[in-house]
């Protein structure tokens, strides 16, 4: 076998050396693309100003995640408004406009922010005061800047993540339908419990949560209709998109026949291939289980909401006399971990970010993933593709805190707004 492999390898090498003119220019073209358009992409959003609005709500407000539902949806209506020609995407590095939503808690006192861009602040102030009238938004200080820049150093030290998705994107989590108590109605707001783990950090901790969020189209979708296709047996067969994909699967049948020649085998005929004169069923899904008929309805259920391509990330902070890792983080893991179906999908930390290392180099490790995490949430950096959480789903891992949070830490508004009486005389 390692005899054909090199014998692969050998004949692979006279082919490019032979035709090294013609392979090499689409190479360096890609590469000089991939630089060219990481420069201009990090120069636009370096030079894009930003706003950071924090939300505070009366105490006695009862509207929950369907609300924050809607204005996420009045919020995905800039998908694809930031780039008009190839100009913008080419020369000016023009990129999908994106929006964060976060939660902070400083030594127990919880805030909520929306950060956007400048130019997009009336119209998020307009999403937001249409379905929260009572709201008060003041644009606010980042507080990132509160704590030095070259974290972790001698005074603070810090674990933080991002957290990915454990299963395909179609798949949903348990949303804010699920967390109801049907006998009564009431629901278990899963952000209150957010807010009593943030609430318990004391003085001289911070727990940073940053959910990045950009509109995205309907391609998700499309994966999630062959994912439902592939449960229930579907027979589904997927052409190529473009003629880069079509490129690909013809040069891979060409590789598959190659090794077949070299090693003098036959293509092997499918498995799957029905007896003569047997029809295959057009659909399986009547004779899936309950549970499984459940994941299929589920996954169609997730994909019928507008999309948001998301990136969570987060971070505890702490003077090192206080940082107690048992609280900053178990609580945090907790918050994601309510979210989780043994079925569906669930949050999982990012081991690639993860501000943990083993085996060698350990300390090192450990400081540049910190350096890392903290710089990118600074910087609220989306430049990696992200997952996909539709409008449900996002509104019930970020909505604000309603009535039923208890929590007195809670920023609020002390006094709501009332309209001056009719009868005031006018000068």
């Amino acid at each position: 076998m390692i005899e054909i492999i090199l014998e692969i390898l050998k004949t692979a090498w006279f082919l490019y050396l032979d035709w090294w003119w013609l392979v090499n220019p689409p190479i360096l073209f890609w590469i000089f693309i991939t630089l060219w358009m990481n420069y201009i992409q990090r120069k636009y959003l370096a030079e894009l100003e930003w706003s950071l609005l924090e939300v505070r709500l009366p105490r006695e407000i009862e509207k929950g995640p369907k609300t924050a539902e809607q204005m996420l949806a009045g919020m995905w209506s800039i998908y694809d408004s930031a780039i008009d020609t190839l100009y913008d995407i080419y020369l000016e590095g023009v990129v999908d406009y994106y929006f964060s939503l976060e939660i902070a808690s400083f030594a127990g006192d919880v805030h909520f922010y929306i950060r956007t861009p400048k130019t997009l602040r009336d119209f998020t102030e307009a999403q937001i005061y249409a379905q929260y009238p009572e709201a008060e938004i003041v644009e606010v200080e980042d507080y990132v800047k509160n704590v030095p820049r070259n974290l972790p150093n001698k005074d603070y030290d810090l674990w933080g993540t991002e957290m990915l998705l454990s299963k395909e994107d179609a798949y949903p989590i348990m949303t804010y339908s699920q967390f109801e108590d049907k006998p009564t109605g009431t629901l278990v707001d899963p952000v209150s419990v957010a807010v009593e783990e943030l609430g318990k950090l004391q003085e001289g901790e911070q727990t940073w949560i940053q959910i990045l969020i950009r509109p995205t189209g309907d391609e998700w979708k499309e994966e999630g209709r062959e994912l439902v296709a592939k449960l229930i047996g579907k027979k589904v067969k997927k052409s190529p998109s473009n003629i880069l994909q079509m490129l690909s699967q013809e040069i891979g049948d060409f590789g598959r026949y190659l090794v077949s020649a070299v090693t003098f085998r036959p293509p092997e005929a499918s498995s799957l291939k029905a007896e003569e004169g047997a029809e295959a069923p057009e659909s399986l899904m009547l004779y899936l289980s309950p549970g499984e008929r459940e994941v299929v309805e589920a996954v169609e259920k997730n994909i019928a909401k507008p999309g948001f391509e998301v990136k969570i990330r987060w971070t505890y902070i702490a003077k090192r006399d206080k940082f107690f890792k048992p609280r900053g983080v178990s609580g945090v893991m907790g918050i994601f971990s309510q979210f989780k179906t043994v079925n569906l999908n669930s949050f999982i930390p990012d081991s690639r970010t993860k501000t943990s290392a083993y085996y060698f180099l350990t300390e090192f490790r450990k400081t540049w993933r910190k350096r890392e995490i903290f710089r990118n949430y600074r910087e609220r950096a989306f430049w990696e593709n992200g997952f996909v959480l539709n409008t449900e789903e996002l509104a019930t891992v970020f909505h604000f805190p309603t009535i039923t949070t208890k929590a007195p830490m809670v920023s609020r508004v002390e006094a709501r707004k009332g309209e001056p009486p009719a009868t005031l005389p006018v000068e």
